[in-house]
């Protein structure tokens, strides 16, 4: 069982593409939380272990709301995804180099589809 669930979460991070600065909270909201309250459920019966399970599983969750509302609020770009941020510096960098955006098609294209134009990589699904 404790293989399936190493299989399963190597799998999730391994077919997760969307990386942003609220990810590492989430991993260890993920991993954390559960672990603490299902030993908090095994050790109910002795009450400081108990209570510091469970204030350790909610710890997590609560630093991850925290950060999340700090980046909503001051650091709205963190939450999009590397592909976006690094598409969106390209182009204000051509456009503070040209003044204008007057890029060719291809040029774009490129931009907004890096992974269509490498070489020896399949489109995933």
């Amino acid at each position: 069982m404790l293989e399936q669930l190493g299989q399963s979460s190597n799998s999730a991070a391994k077919s997760l593409h969307v990386k942003s600065a609220l990810n590492p909270m989430l991993w260890l909201t993920g991993i954390a939380t559960p672990l603490c309250f299902a030993c908090a459920y095994f050790l109910r019966d002795s009450s400081p272990i108990f209570e510091i399970l469970v204030f350790s599983g909610l710890t997590p969750i609560l630093v991850t709301c925290i950060g999340f509302s700090y980046f909503a609020v001051f650091k709205a770009e963190k939450l999009q995804s590397e592909d976006y941020q690094i598409r969106h510096e390209s182009l204000q960098i051509i456009q503070q180099k040209t003044g204008t955006i007057e890029i060719p098609l291809a040029s774009l294209d490129n931009i907004v589809n890096p992974r269509n134009n490498l070489p020896n990589t399949k489109e995933e699904k």
